[in-house]
Order: C-alpha cells, then sequence, then structure tokens
C-alpha cells in the first residue's frame, strides 16, 4: 500500500533511534504492517514491524517499528534454560538495542532470580542465594564473582542513584548473565550427556 509516513526506528550503525518516511508498506490494513525506510544519517536500509491503527479522527497511527533486519544482535541459550529466564533474557538484549541500559540490567536480575530459585528451591536476596549456588557446586568462584558483579548493577539500575548504567556496562551484564546460563544449563547438559555416552553401562 502507498502512503508516506514518518516512521520511528532504531539504526545499528548510527546507535539512536531515528524518524524516516516510509511511502510503502504492507501487512493489514489495521493492525500490522511491515516497512522499509532509509537511515537519514547513514542511509542504511533497515526493515521493520510496526502497528498501524486509526485514531478518533480517521487518520493513520505508527507505533515505534521493532527493527527486524539488520537483525539485532541476540544470544542464543539453549533449550534446556528455562524459558522464562531466556524470556527475561530477551527482554534485557531488546531494552539494550532501544537504549534502555538500567532496564537491561534489571532484566538480567530477574532471569537471576530465577536461576537461584529454580536451583535453591526457594526465593531469596539475590547476594544469599548466589553464596548457596555457590556451596552447593552448581557454580565456581569466578562465576559467583561475576554473578555479584550483575547484581551490583542490577541494583544500580532498579533503585535511585547517581550512577549511571553505561551502554558498556549493560552489554557485560547481558554477556555475562548468557555465560552463567551457558554453565548452569547448556554445558552441565553436554557433560552429562558425555558421561552417559562413556559409560553407557553405569
Amino acid at each position: 500500500m502507498s502512503i508516506k509516513q514518518i516512521i520511528v526506528i532504531d539504526c545499528p550503525q548510527c546507535e539512536v533511534r531515528i524518524k524516516s518516511e516510509a511511502t510503502t508498506w504492507v501487512g493489514d490494513a489495521e493492525e500490522h504492517a511491515y516497512v522499509l525506510v532509509e537511515c537519514p544519517s547513514c542511509h542504511q536500509a533497515l526493515f521493520g514491524a510496526t502497528s498501524v491503527f486509526r485514531d478518533e479522527y480517521g487518520n493513520w497511527g505508527w507505533d515505534t517499528a521493532e527493527r527486524l533486519w539488520p537483525a539485532p544482535a541476540v544470544a542464543a541459550l539453549g533449550p534446556s534454560v528455562p524459558a522464562a529466564a531466556r524470556r527475561d533474557v530477551s527482554a534485557a538484549q531488546k531494552c539494550f538495542n532501544h537504549g534502555i541500559y538500567p532496564a537491561a540490567a534489571v532484566m538480567c536480575g530477574r532471569a537471576l532470580e530465577r536461576l537461584i530459585k529454580e536451583k535453591t528451591g526457594k526465593s531469596q536476596m539475590l547476594a544469599k542465594g548466589l553464596a548457596d549456588l555457590k556451596l552447593q557446586g552448581v557454580i565456581d568462584e569466578r562465576l559467583r564473582e561475576w554473578a555479584d558483579a550483575l547484581r551490583v548493577e542490577r541494583n544500580i539500575g532498579a533503585h535511585a542513584s547517581d550512577t549511571e548504567t553505561t551502554k558498556e556496562d549493560a552489554q557485560d551484564i547481558i554477556d555475562f548473565t548468557v555465560a552463567i546460563f551457558d554453565y548452569v544449563y547448556t554445558l552441565a547438559e553436554k557433560y552429562d550427556k558425555y558421561l552417559r555416552r562413556k559409560s553407557p553401562n553405569e
């Protein structure tokens, strides 16, 4: 469908949200649409999905588009990681892609809380839960230190503080979170499979 409309979408090259005019879109007339626009600064093509609606005056309205291409960098968590934790990490990555770095830290902390609850059998404060995971041998000392750093950054993001969560902080936090879940779930599962294959009669 041909119609001129200003689309808001994030540009990975410029690392900012931009506004660009879409002259063509496809999709449901009053629901969802896919748009192809050009960043006015770097001229990169951006493909995204948005919601389309009419306001009370019958005018078209367009929500901020979610970029589908170039695709955001998304760390793949293995299928053995609980679905709720995967959703938390995915939400953290979306916050990061939109420059909402404190929220990315908070969502990673939430994922870590899920890990603690599943492995210890109870909800508890992050500091105590991490200590219990270390005592149980679920994580080693280095991972405990990583997770504790994540806990501190989560607290900065969740509470009023003069300290800002930077882009670099948020990226490190997401990387740490993915590493912890890979270690606890994915690598542990692979090692168990290895042991069963090497000792089939035991």
